[in-house]
């Protein structure tokens, strides 16, 4: 093990793997994303001089070398820069192919899917209606949520399963990174969202189209490809009020890279799904409140 390269990875903010074995990629949990998750990769040498790791959560990319007492030669930095040249090519190559199986294998599943409806445990829990998503019907699937990832060409490449709890999980090597899905046709004033939840709440509530990025660090890919397809929109980043200032900061990033604005729900840990719900609610109970003195 490679304490130093195991440091480097907690100096991104990850949570390094606990084992890094040398030669092998190692999935582990992205930023703030639950142990579970596996959104990061690293890659140790075998000389165990140096490597790689990123983060598919928010586009993180950092090549790892250690340090030594006596600075590395010319020959070895040369060495070292083609060893990681070498090694890039060969995950993009790896990456392509398991893009394409994953977009296969999506469209498989996409056209056996059926039409959710109001009964999805999953709408049901956020108050929302489906908007064209799709769930199983037998096996594994049924009952889960399937929302479609398409890329700038408008092609169908991978799909998010969101399950009763709100866990979700996308197809493995599917891409995901500039990729999108969109609620309710063109509009002049656009959103741009993080997930389904939240996109389908502002829909139902201002009739503008909206677009899912399914993730904080996707947030200005998709705002850069929706800015070109709408340049004369108004384009609105609806982010997540997170604690640690993720959605805040990708939200404020994503609206410089797109010409566009941001807006923030004003309670610290609620996206614009829970902070409409709460109005909801809100104005619910004053409805009922007056119902019961007319009465």
């Amino acid at each position: 093990m490679c304490r130093e390269f195991q440091d480097a990875i907690r100096a991104a903010g990850l949570i390094s793997p606990d084992i890094i074995t040398t030669g092998k990629i190692i999935a582990f949990a992205g930023l703030n994303k639950p142990k579970a998750n596996r959104a990061a990769r690293c890659f140790l040498f075998p000389d165990r001089r140096g490597g790689w790791f990123q983060d598919f959560t928010t586009g993180l990319v950092e090549v790892w070398q250690m340090k030594r007492e006596s600075p590395y030669t010319e020959q070895e930095r040369e060495d070292f820069r083609r060893k990681c040249e070498c090694d890039r090519a060969a995950r993009e190559q790896a990456a392509r192919e398991d893009n394409q199986q994953a977009a296969a294998k999506a469209r498989r599943i996409y056209k056996r899917a059926v039409s959710a409806d109001a009964g999805n445990l999953y709408l049901h829990r956020k108050q929302i209606h489906p908007h064209g998503a799709k769930t199983g019907d037998s096996g594994r699937l049924k009952g889960v949520l399937i929302v479609p990832l398409f890329d700038g060409a408008i092609k169908l490449v991978n799909l998010q399963f969101i399950h009763a709890d709100g866990t979700k999980r996308f197809l493995s090597g599917g891409k995901k990174k500039c990729c999108f899905w969109w609620l309710g046709k063109k509009t002049p004033t656009v959103l741009i969202a993080e997930g389904f939840a939240t996109a389908a709440s502002l829909h139902e509530h201002t009739g503008h189209q909206v677009f899912i990025a399914f993730d904080a660090g996707n947030l200005a890919n998709v705002a850069k490809i929706v800015r070109a397809k709408n340049p004369n929109a108004e384009i609105i980043i609806m982010g997540d009020n997170d604690k640690n200032g993720t959605g805040q900061n990708a939200a404020i990033a994503a609206a410089l890279a797109s010409g566009g604005k941001y807006l923030i729900p004003p309670t610290v840990g609620h996206d614009w799904n829970d902070h409409l719900t709460a109005i909801r609610t809100a104005e619910n109970s004053r409805i009922a409140e007056i119902a019961e003195v007319v009465r």
